[in-house]
């Protein structure tokens, strides 16, 4: 048996209670109030002091593995999300080759990373408008399932050839059977028909600042494309959530989705909430993300949203480009997009949400642990302190601040719209099933292969 000390644990609101974590066999055995020594222990963790959150996790990565490894892989992903203070990612099905869109596609996706992975780790599965075409979307659907993926995810515009956007036909068939199923539909919601016109005619003008990035990903297609789906599930009846909401006009149409009966979610990232259009012209392509960040009145909403409970929780989209190369050219439109989030969320959102905005330390805690974690069939295993759950902890110094070094990163892109920044609310340890993963005096502990898949229980 195992224990922490010195820890507090967040009750109601801000208040903190300190507690000793008993701990066996990867799993929460006791949680003491004080200092408490009832039980003999072979090893104690001094969390000195500081916050012990429930494991955070980050439920939408692209860890590009295997198949786009010179951008990220799952070592230097998971090692990056383990230095950031997460116990648990989801990563997406689509920046992978192949991608995961049958059971095979799983089992050779999970063969390879498994022996990388630091943390433990989820999937979302795929499909394709030609699955469904030829009626194979069934068959590959429910392999997906009965192998524990969390969700199902669709583009209504997409820029890889190996995972095309969706018709609204062949969606509404995959909606109709994964209702069956019990799996959630995740949507990057941007309108097809607005982002390719207006991009394709800013490019003709010979237009390729990174303004013109957001022009042609014009503001209203996010709301348009949501209103889409919304219509879809609205006659379906399915599970239905919103991947990286970045705009206020997209927020109005996800609450009145909620206030009407339809079973949607959604998420936010970091980068939607501190940064907009006058960020990214003057940064350029290190805030290049798709979609793109928006206006001030976008992350004013966005704040307002996850205060009412309108946006459930907080993810990254982590997306690492190769850089400097694919994050500097002059050429906008040629530049990756994507931001690597990971390792910097929890201490972007302690120190915004918490210091900067009065969020109390419950409501972080089921931004970035619980919410998610009930929202894809994890929980209690994971997003939880009860007793017989996963011992996952992400032990915090709230009001240790910090200057982010983007060279630091564990991930292979180096580079960050907040490298210079100051955070306030540092990661100290981060444990998962009992065991350290990362302490900020050492780094990264040698742990590769210990993360394992977490299947979903819906």
């Amino acid at each position: 048996m195992k224990k922490i000390k010195n820890g507090f644990i967040v009750k109601e609101g801000n208040n903190l209670q300190k507690v000793t974590i008993y701990i066996e066999d990867g799993k929460i055995r006791f949680v003491m109030p004080g200092n408490d020594n009832s039980y003999e222990v072979s090893e104690e963790v001094d969390a000195e002091g500081n916050v012990v959150f429930s494991g955070f996790i980050d439920p939408h990565v692209h860890f590009d593995d295997p198949g786009f490894t010179d951008r990220e892989d799952f070592e230097t992903g998971t090692r990056s999300a383990a230095a950031g203070g997460i116990t648990t990612i989801i990563d997406m099905p689509c920046t992978s080759i192949p991608p995961v869109t049958s059971g095979d596609n799983f089992d050779n996706k999970l063969n390879i990373v498994s022996k990388k992975a630091y943390i433990d780790f989820a999937f979302w599965g795929g499909v394709t408008p030609e699955q469904i075409k030829n009626g194979e979307y069934k068959k590959t659907l429910r392999e997906l399932k009965d192998r524990g993926i969390v969700g199902v995810k669709f583009y209504t515009i997409s820029g890889m050839d190996l995972y095309p956007r969706m018709p609204v036909p062949q969606m509404h068939r995959a909606f109709e059977y994964l209702k069956k199923l019990n799996l959630i539909c995740g949507v990057h919601a941007e309108d097809f028909y607005l982002v390719d016109f207006y991009s394709s005619l800013l490019q003709k003008q010979g237009r390729s600042d990174p303004y013109a990035w957001f022009e042609g990903r014009v503001y209203q297609a996010e709301a348009e494309a949501i209103w889409s789906v919304i219509g879809i599930t609205q006659k379906v009846g399915n599970k239905l959530h919103i991947v990286h909401l970045s705009s206020k006009e997209g927020l109005h149409a996800v609450k009145w989705g909620k206030t009407h009966g339809i079973d949607i979610t959604t998420e936010t990232c970091p980068h939607y909430l501190l940064f907009n259009v006058e960020d990214l012209t003057r940064m350029g392509a290190i805030l290049k993300t798709a979609p793109p960040v928006r206006r001030k009145e976008d992350n004013l909403a966005l704040w307002e949203g996850l205060k009412d409970g309108t946006i459930d929780f907080i993810s990254t989209d982590h997306a690492a480009g190769k850089f400097p190369e694919e994050k500097s050219g002059p050429n906008i439109w040629k530049d990756y997009a994507g931001i690597p989030g990971t390792q910097l969320v929890a201490s972007t959102i302690i120190m915004y949400a918490h210091h900067e905005n009065g969020f109390t330390l419950e409501k972080v805690q089921k931004l970035l642990s619980e919410n998610a974690a009930r929202r894809y069939g994890l929980y209690p295993l994971k997003g939880s302190l009860n007793i017989g759950t996963d011992a996952d902890f992400t032990i915090v110094n709230i009001n240790e601040e910090f200057t982010v070094d983007a060279t630091k990163l564990e991930s292979k892109g180096k580079y960050s719209p907040l490298n210079g920044s100051k955070l306030r609310g540092k990661v100290k340890k981060t444990i998962v099933r009992g065991e350290v993963v990362f302490d900020d005096k050492v780094g990264v502990l040698n742990k590769k292969g210990f993360g394992k898949l977490v299947k979903s229980m819906l």
